[in-house]
């Protein structure tokens, strides 16, 4: 006869079978997997544009072929603009480091040029500019000395010769004659012009009032500030 313990354990076997067989059914196939997008890869097509200085040398006007380096430049072969006395285009110069034009004015003018030329790095771009002290007078009509004084400032643009622009007084004189322009001082982005002009009680010979005034780039000019008096 069995035992209690003998009539429990098939019905024990019995419900372990049955359980596992549920648990052992057909699997349910996993889900594919979507792979993940590919973004595209690489530079961005649109370029930077250039930069403001840059774009303003390369729209300024060419007046020649350029050395690498400014100071090996030719200057007697270099035509200049008349724009400070008002004389329109372009003029050269003859071996006395004149010319002669017609200014829209003071009619017909003299222009003269320095022989000195001075050197800074205004661009910023470890190359140096150039500015080259120019005036004119009415060619001895009236004796005056001088009428009208600027600097005009060279760059280049790949391997051309560049006018940037040309440097005027901007300190008026209380006396008649015209302020004189001393001597400019480059520094990155500017341009430094040291002014003598003249008081009431000034003599021809020796102007006494001292003026500063620097030049930026305003978009393709060269542009003054205001006019600082020192003495």
């Amino acid at each position: 006869m069995a035992t209690g313990l003998h009539r429990i354990t098939p019905l024990t076997t019995l419900l372990a079978l049955l359980l596992l067989t549920g648990a052992c059914g057909s699997p349910e196939p996993a889900p594919a997997v979507e792979p993940a997008s590919r973004q595209p890869v690489g530079p961005d097509p649109a370029s930077p544009p250039p930069s403001a200085s840059a774009s303003a040398v390369a729209s300024s006007k060419v007046v020649g072929q350029a050395p690498a380096d400014l100071r090996n430049l030719d200057w007697d072969s270099v035509p200049f603009p008349g724009e400070f006395c008002s004389v329109p285009g372009l003029v050269r110069f003859d071996d006395r480091l004149e010319a002669r034009g017609r200014s829209r004015t003071w009619g017909p003018v003299r222009i003269m040029r320095s022989q000195q030329v001075n050197y800074g790095d205004f661009e910023g771009d470890s190359r140096v500019e150039a500015a080259v002290y120019v005036g004119c007078d009415d060619d001895g009509i009236t004796q005056n000395t001088q009428i009208a004084a600027g600097y005009v400032v060279f760059g280049r643009a790949g391997k051309n010769l560049v006018v940037l622009g040309s440097i005027t007084a901007q300190q008026e004189s209380q006396a008649a004659y015209p302020t004189a322009l001393v001597r400019p001082e480059f520094a990155r982005g500017r341009i430094t012009v040291h002014e003598k002009w003249y008081r009431f009680s000034d003599a021809h010979c020796c102007p006494t009032g001292n003026a500063t005034t620097v030049w930026t780039r305003e978009g393709h000019r060269l542009a003054p500030g205001a006019p600082r008096v020192v003495s």
